[in-house]
Order: C-alpha cells, then structure tokens, then sequence
C-alpha cells in the first residue's frame, strides 16, 4: 500500500500541476487539466476532514494533559498550603508549650526558694532555742561544779582544770 500523502504534499501536487500548466500567449492565463486539477482538489478536500480530526485529537489530548498538570499543580499546592499551616500550627503549639513550661519552671524555683527560706528559719529558730536551752545548761553546770568546788576545797578546782583541758569545745 502506497504512503499516504500529508495534506500539505497534495497542495504542493496542485501548485506544480498548475506551475506546470501551459501559459496563454500574450496573458496571465494557463490551460490546465480540468480533471486532474478537481482530482487534486478533491483527494486534499478528502484529506482536510481527517488530518483537522487527528489536529484537533492532538490538540484536545494536550489540553487534558494541561488540565491534569494544573490539577496535579493544585493538588500539591493545597497540600503544601496545608503542610504549612501544619507547621505553622505545631510551631505556635511548641512555643506556646515551652512558654508554660518556662513559666512552670520559675514557679517552681520560686516555691523552692520560699521554702528553703522557710526550712532555714524553721532550723534557726530550732538552733537559737537549742542554743538557749544550751547556754542555760552550761550555766548550771557551771554554777554546779562551783558549788562542789565551793564545798569540796581546792581538790576539785585543781581536778576541774584537768577535766576541763581534756574535753572538746562546743566552739
């Protein structure tokens, strides 16, 4: 089967059967053959409808690839639109987070500081009547071995210094 002729090779057959075509004298006129010229018409007449059929085929295919690429276009632009509001979203939740939890944090050094502060008076005011309690038994032990002193002579004055030299200071 012979290759079939593109529309533009049939005009070109037309334009050299006319180019070809014997000229007038004395004018622009050409004496041409009636039939083979209608036959050239008709065989591109004849082809026109199924080439503009395969055109227009080519040209509506690129438009749905056009209209599937703008939609695949969309689609990853609403979703990146969406990733992003995501993102934008789980950064305000983090920074709100550690908002609270820096805010938890300096409550909590703040409870721990008032309470050492309780705790350190609690204790010194323990101390301070320990230290009473302390000094009032010192006195009397001290008024105490006086009194033995006192009764008992220079025997258990010179013992005491012994005794005295030979214990440890609250100091």
């Amino acid at each position: 089967m012979p290759e079939e002729l593109t529309t533009e090779a049939r005009l070109e057959q037309l334009r050299e059967l006319i180019a070809s075509a014997r000229a007038m004298p004395m004018s622009a006129s050409c004496v041409v053959n009636r039939a083979e010229v209608l036959k050239a018409i008709d065989d591109v007449a004849d082809a026109l409808p199924a080439e503009l059929e395969e055109a227009r085929g080519v040209i509506q295919g690129q438009r749905d690839q056009a209209s599937q690429d703008k939609a695949e276009a969309d689609r990853i632009i609403a979703e990146a639109h969406q990733h992003a509001l995501q993102q934008a979203a789980h950064s305000a939740q983090v920074q709100v987070a550690e908002e609270q939890a820096a805010k938890i944090i300096a409550d909590a050094e703040a409870e721990a500081a008032a309470l050492r502060r309780e705790v350190d008076l609690f204790i010194d005011s323990r101390m301070a009547g320990f230290e009473s309690v302390l000094a009032k038994t010192s006195s009397q032990v001290r008024t105490a071995r006086k009194r033995l002193a006192e009764r008992n002579g220079a025997h258990v004055e010179e013992d005491r210094r012994v005794r005295t030299t030979e214990l440890p200071t609250l100091d």
